[in-house]
């Protein structure tokens, strides 16, 4: 009977750790640092917010619009955004604009989503406003989301209110876009924030659902055997 008790002690331990794991993946994130955005989107267009984020430190975001809208999450690394960096400065070597290195710096993606949909247009003047508007055109994004897949985080259906909380697995530049694929001006109030997790919370739910399954798995055998042992002995008793 050593080992039925080596397994309910066993099954104990698994028991509370999963339980300890449990009730701190239940313990609410602490948002702090919220940035609030309101703007208008032009039919067709979309805008565009980044921040660096880690399995400790995640984003809350909510967007509630006056029309339905797209919303994105992306995530890329810092490795990937530098050979991002590097791939536009050679696909516009020449080019005449005097801020094309900041631009590059501060909306990797969306330049890169318009070399992408229109590779072999020289770069324009990054201060025209029919610039802006190609940059920021849906069609870009939908061609650089096709050419790049697996950096879509969230991409939940279209709506006009939205909200989610999410934890990259590892150390990203995520960026959380807002599309407006409407005919018509879309009234868009995005808010963002910090999340300080005490753990990160896609990491210990299955650890602790695993450790409770294994401790009531090894808790009933050792009910059973007991049970079962008590039994043989009574009736060993009555013969």
């Amino acid at each position: 009977m050593r080992w039925i008790t080596l397994l309910w002690r066993i099954g104990t331990v698994a028991l509370a750790i999963g339980l300890a794991l449990f009730v701190a993946w239940l313990i609410p994130s602490s948002a702090e640092y919220p940035r609030r955005m309101s703007r208008h989107i032009e039919p067709g267009q979309y805008m565009f917010e980044s921040g660096v984020y880690s399995p400790q430190n995640g984003l809350q975001i909510s967007v509630n619009a006056t029309d339905e809208v797209r919303v994105y999450l992306l995530g890329a690394s810092s490795l990937e955004l530098d050979n991002w960096k590097t791939l536009l400065r050679e696909a516009y070597p020449d080019s005449e604009s005097p801020d094309l290195e900041i631009f590059i710096e501060f909306y990797t993606v969306p330049l890169l989503f318009l070399h992408e949909a229109y590779p072999e247009q020289p770069l324009p003047d990054l201060y025209d406003p029919q610039t802006r508007s190609m940059i920021w055109n849906v069609t870009a994004l939908d061609k650089g989301l096709q050419t790049h897949p697996e950096i879509i985080l969230w991409d939940p259906p279209p709506s006009s209110a939205f909200s989610h909380e999410l934890f990259p697995a590892d150390v990203l530049n995520i960026m959380a876009v807002v599309a407006n694929p409407s005919s018509n001006t879309v009234e868009v109030d995005m808010e963002i924030k910090e999340v300080l997790a005490v753990a990160p919370k896609d990491r210990i739910i299955f650890p602790a659902q695993l450790l409770i399954s294994i401790g009531i798995g090894l808790t009933i055998v050792w009910l059973v055997s007991r049970s079962k042992g008590k039994f043989e002995k009574a009736l060993s008793n009555r013969g």
